[in-house]
């Protein structure tokens, strides 16, 4: 990747989970603290994808005048907005619509493309469920199936906004 920021925490999350896989590994799956901890996956991963996704896209402008930088980070980086496809197209096009028509495309092209949108909006759908007071019923390696499936969108932004 492009972005060594977006590297490091995708990597740091991907330890994360690793990490809460052997404390279920240890306690076993129908342990109470099983659901917590994919919860917190949920949360984590879908911070981690939204995060990403956003840094991706605002940090090409590292050339910018302060009073730029600081309108995108205001108004763009700092808001909050789940990393859905939707969104992200949506994102691309208001900063350049040839990054949207770009994006498309080279994800199109994935061989797993629908895995790759169904675990997005799996993802986003988990943490929304969450979020709102909800029970997701989703598992813990579902999640980090979701993740890792997610990760793509990610590098595809990465190829794409240089």
């Amino acid at each position: 990747m492009n972005n060594a920021g977006v590297k490091q925490s995708i990597d740091d999350c991907t330890k994360e989970l690793d990490d809460i896989q052997k404390v279920i590994d240890v306690f076993g799956q129908s342990h109470s603290i099983v659901p917590f901890l994919t919860n917190y996956a949920i949360i984590k991963c879908c911070g981690t994808i939204e995060n990403a996704f956003k840094s991706v896209i605002a940090d090409f402008h590292n050339t910018l005048p302060t009073q730029a930088k600081n309108y995108i980070d205001s108004t763009f980086t700092n808001s909050s907005m789940n990393p859905s496809k939707d969104n992200i197209c949506k994102s691309l096009k208001r900063f350049d619509d040839s990054w949207n028509t770009s994006f498309k495309a080279k994800l199109d092209l994935e061989p797993n493309k629908s895995q790759i949108d169904s675990s997005l909006k799996s993802l986003n759908d988990a943490r929304n469920e969450f979020a709102h007071g909800g029970h997701p019923r989703v598992s813990f390696g579902s999640v980090k199936t979701y993740f890792n499936d997610s990760q793509k969108v990610i590098e595809i932004l990465d190829d794409i906004i240089k």
